[in-house]
């Protein structure tokens, strides 16, 4: 943080090759970059930052992302990158 009280935050340039970056005071909220499949349960948000993702939901429904969409899920699903996705994901603690 500069004198001002702001942070340059790189988003697309957080998450390490393969993994998460949690963002520092802000409980919940992540950037992820995904290259494989992976199953989440309840509620999340999702910004997609990079790439393409495909949120699979159930009774075989899904969802489409490119950069610059984003997602509510309230249920069980999958996140399903095309090649790699860079996404915001914010998961509430309630």
């Amino acid at each position: 943080m500069n004198d001002s009280g702001a942070t340059l935050l790189p988003l697309a340039r957080l998450a390490p090759g393969e993994g998460s970056y949690a963002l520092p005071d802000w409980p919940g909220l992540r950037v992820l970059r995904l290259r494989r499949p992976e199953s989440r349960s309840g509620r999340h948000l999702y910004v997609l930052l990079e790439g393409e993702l495909l949120i699979d939901l159930p009774g075989g429904g899904y969802l489409h992302l490119r950069p610059g969409d984003a997602a509510q899920t309230e249920a069980e699903h999958a996140l399903s990158p095309i090649e790699e996705a860079v996404v915001l994901e914010w998961k509430p603690s309630s």
